[in-house]
């Protein structure tokens, strides 16, 4: 399926390349196209020197640049760097204040040949950009591009090693980019050993690069994981830090890390072209929350999808003498019950609520009547003895619920079950692609004006009720919240339990 459509908006290649006006208006691209039958024009991707001349006459058309780039190196894709590069500029969008008026400063680390990011960022939004690089042949060519261009002045090719990311930093940089090395062994890169479906269609475009641009020892999870923990050595130096991500696989645990090392925010994104999707990930140890970045278009797609999740329970063959207005009582009290924030619109025919839920009050029904059980028996002469009895887990438990022993038992217990369910806080300000350390900062009050309170919203839904012959049907909705299809369907089911008429 071509991801084209799901590109960055800004992206001017959303609407391809016209290959047959590109032939016309430059010679050397011309040689490597050819008209079919049909009358389209098209090139062989498979062909290394068709492949140069497409990026090298891109950047030529829309950029105003000459660059050259050596059969051996990679060959960079024009449109998927530039969606990389529209996300940076929206990560600046709300990490630099509106009344701050100054120059952007970034970091390319591992630039390639090509130089492709920090030509694009000068000669686009006049950024500039010291370029990374650890092998020689890589950084003669890279500063040869820059000369080339005459953009001398705002792109600096520094030589590195591959020990340290940060150690050459002596300034304060806005930001950090990177396309690390996605693959952990050569056998990786080729095609049959890759981890993927058989289904999947080989790769269209031939490929090529020297070693060090696509192999490291343990992948990119390793090669990133080393730089998050030297950006936690220097956090607010670089205002935010970016890498572009090879496979999904690598998210979670690179995520994971940013909340080890205490990051204030992340957010993850994705890098559409053709049929090829890259994703990037962003953080900051600066109070900024990354996660007010616009969505993609991918993204918007899936939360629209998420915001059409609804389920449906019909009550059937309800007496004749329940009324709407019974049913209705019965939910305020389970509203209630489970400490929801509620609002009731009403109709003949049906009622509508809007609820809200900060926290899941509807799970550990079990362990919550074994407690209030506990609770009552603790109010009975602490003396009555006994006989051992099994509670609901299994455990033995001794008559004297106030013993040494029982409490023991009782702080198993309630172990147990915790470590069954996850707990929901865990995560209160985390959603699938982003996160905010609330813990770090304090954000202001709370109020709808407020996104990072409303992130702390678990469920936001709606609810109806309608009367249908002897039936009562019910709908659930999901509006908002970082909870997920699975919270509304263990509101729904919690109903079924309860709802007795």
């Amino acid at each position: 399926m071509s991801m084209t459509k799901y590109m960055h908006p800004r992206n001017i290649y959303k609407t391809p390349p016209n290959f047959k006006q590109l032939a016309i208006d430059y010679p050397d691209f011309r040689q490597h196209v050819k008209q079919e039958l049909s009358g389209k024009v098209s090139i062989d991707f498979k062909n290394l020197e068709a492949l140069r001349s497409l990026t090298c006459t891109l950047l030529k058309k829309d950029f105003g640049l000459d660059v050259q780039i050596p059969l051996n190196k990679l060959i960079p894709t024009i449109p998927l760097r530039l969606n990389y590069i529209l996300w940076i500029e929206d990560l600046m969008e709300i990490s630099i204040p509106i009344n701050e008026t100054r120059d952007i400063k970034g970091i390319d680390i591992g630039t390639g040949a090509s130089c492709v990011y920090p030509l694009i960022a000068a000669s686009k939004n006049k950024w500039h950009m010291l370029a990374t690089e650890i092998d020689d042949n890589s950084i003669e060519f890279a500063r040869n591009n820059v000369v080339a261009n005459q953009l001398e002045v705002l792109i600096e090719v520094q030589k590195v090693t591959k020990d340290a990311f940060f150690d050459h930093i002596t300034n304060e940089y806005d930001f950090v980019m990177c396309n690390p090395p996605f693959f952990a062994s050569h056998q990786e890169v080729i095609f049959e050993f890759k981890s993927r479906k058989h289904s999947r269609p080989r790769p269209k475009n031939a490929f090529v690069a020297a070693p060090q641009e696509i192999v490291a020892h343990g992948g990119e999870v390793e090669f990133i994981s080393r730089m998050i923990k030297e950006s936690q050595t220097i956090q607010t130096k670089i205002k935010v830090y970016t890498t572009m991500i090879g496979h999904a696989s690598s998210l979670a645990p690179l995520k994971k890390l940013l909340r080890d090392v205490d990051v204030v925010s992340f957010k993850q994104t994705e890098f559409c072209q053709g049929n090829t999707t890259r994703w990037g990930l962003a953080w900051t140890f600066c109070d900024i929350d990354l996660r007010k970045v616009p969505e993609t278009t991918l993204a918007v797609q899936r939360k629209q999808k998420k915001e059409n999740t609804s389920f449906q329970y019909q009550i059937t063959n309800v007496p004749e003498t329940v009324t709407l207005n019974d049913v209705h009582i019965k939910l305020q009290d389970i509203f209630t019950e489970l400490e929801f924030d509620f609002r009731v619109k009403q109709t003949k025919i049906l009622y509508s609520y809007d609820i809200e839920a900060k926290k899941n009050t509807w799970q550990h029904q079990r362990r919550k009547r074994r407690a209030a059980q506990r609770a009552g028996n603790s109010s009975n002469d602490s003396n009555e003895s006994k006989s051992p009895s099994m509670d609901d887990s299994g455990i033995e438990t001794l008559g004297n619920q106030n013993s040494p022993m029982n409490a023991g038992v009782e702080r198993t217990t309630e172990l147990i079950e915790q470590m069954k369910v996850k707990s929901p806080k865990k995560r209160e300000l985390d959603d699938d692609e982003g996160y905010y350390n609330n813990k770090r900062f304090k954000t202001g009050a709370e109020s709808d004006e407020n996104p990072i309170v409303r992130r702390n919203l678990l469920l936001s839904a709606k609810i109806s009720m309608f009367k249908d012959a002897n039936n009562i049907n019910i709908e659930l909705s999901w509006n908002d919240g970082h909870g997920n299809r699975d919270v509304l369907h263990q509101i729904l089911q919690y109903l079924k339990n309860n709802l007795k008429l």
